[in-house]
């Protein structure tokens, strides 16, 4: 009866999984298949992704403009600098204790690195280099790309919820007002609603850099509005998710940014050039694009795109169906998910019996 019901569907729209395609073909052959859209930029975002990982020289080289002009910490007005000039927050007390195992463990990474890629370019497999190595299967996968050793991270300073309380904290303390709970009722008038304790920690900071005869400083550069680019270091996942954006949504900085990293390398711009056609191909249905997008994608100098637009070829009834077709899984999103974890609460051993009793007895 379930068999006679799946043989009388005419469209089923699915993700690109080959177990779908395969479940379809065997229950419902005569269905006419459709590629989700959502899936579609899905499957793209993961595929640029692990093609940005190999890019991350360039994306943190474009993320430092030639100038950057510093200001003053919460204000631009005129003659305010002379107010903080003589303040910086204190240096982090463990820096020096972690600098040593930091850079050590880097040092670990480069060799890791280099054994991975000398494995990969001798032709041996990734499950064999992975249990050669003693590493994950995924870092050989983003190792064996990268043409250079993995840059160290740098981590700076981070925000704090105290950081706009700062300079009038610090103006207190020169003035001899050393009293946390008295610091902390002045600025819980101007605003601030968190904990006493962490003011406590603040002043003992400020304690402890007198105490080394060091000079109490606040930071004399503007905090970076929240997703702001420059001076920092993108992941591909922060690149990749601007990829994908709409232009018009893109603010000034996000644009200047994209510009000087596409310029840096040419098969970047083909990347984000390509990415920004198909985007805009999903979501507005244009399928009688898609042949042309293809063609423009297999002579690509980014070999992201080309590898991507093979297998949309090998799914190209779907895929085309899904750029023209007003069906999605987006209605039954949520069955898919339920289901899903009905499954991982089996320890993924649940069969279709089961699974089918339990979603039907909720």
């Amino acid at each position: 009866m379930a068999r006679a019901a799946s043989l009388s569907l005419e469209v089923v729209a699915r993700d690109r999984s080959n177990v779908c395609r395969e479940g379809i073909d065997a229950g419902a052959p005569k269905a006419r298949q459709v590629a989700d859209r959502w899936h579609l930029l899905h499957n793209l975002t993961q595929v640029l992704e692990n093609f940005l990982l190999t890019k991350r020289t360039e994306l943190k080289q474009a993320a430092m403009p030639e100038e950057i002009t510093p200001g003053v910490l919460g204000t631009s007005e005129p003659g305010k600098e002379d107010r903080v000039q003589s303040t910086e927050i204190p240096d982090k007390r463990p820096y020096e204790s972690i600098e040593g195992p930091a850079r050590q463990r880097h040092e670990r990474l480069v060799e890791q690195w280099k054994e991975i890629r000398k494995l990969h370019l001798a032709g041996a497999k990734v499950k064999d280099i992975s249990e050669w190595t003693g590493t994950s299967r995924s870092t050989v996968y983003r190792y064996r790309e990268l043409a250079e050793p993995p840059p160290r991270p740098v981590h700076g300073r981070k925000k704090s919820v105290l950081d706009p309380w700062v300079p009038f904290l610090v103006a207190r303390w020169n003035e001899g007002c050393h009293n946390a709970k008295r610091l902390y009722y002045e600025i819980r008038d101007q605003g601030y609603s968190h904990s006493i304790d962490i003011v406590t920690k603040l002043l003992s900071d400020f304690r402890y850099t007198e105490e080394q005869g060091k000079k109490l400083r606040v930071p004399r550069a503007p905090k970076a509005k929240k997703g702001s680019i420059a001076g920092g270091s993108p992941t591909a996942r922060n690149v990749a998710a601007l990829f994908m954006r709409r232009e018009e949504k893109l603010d000034e900085e996000q644009k200047q940014y994209l510009d000087r990293l596409c310029a840096s390398d040419g098969a970047l711009d083909d990347a984000r050039r390509l990415t920004r056609e198909f985007s805009k191909m999903v979501r507005e249905h244009e399928g009688k694009k898609l042949d042309g997008w293809l063609t423009e994608a297999t002579s690509s100098e980014a070999e992201v795109m080309r590898k991507f637009a093979a297998g949309l070829k090998k799914d190209l009834l779907a895929v085309r169906a899904g750029l023209t077709e007003s069906w999605s899984t987006g209605p039954v999103e949520g069955f898919i998910h339920k289901i899903k974890l009905i499954k991982r609460q089996g320890y993924g051993r649940a069969n279709l019996d089961l699974l089918r009793a339990r979603a039907l007895a909720t």
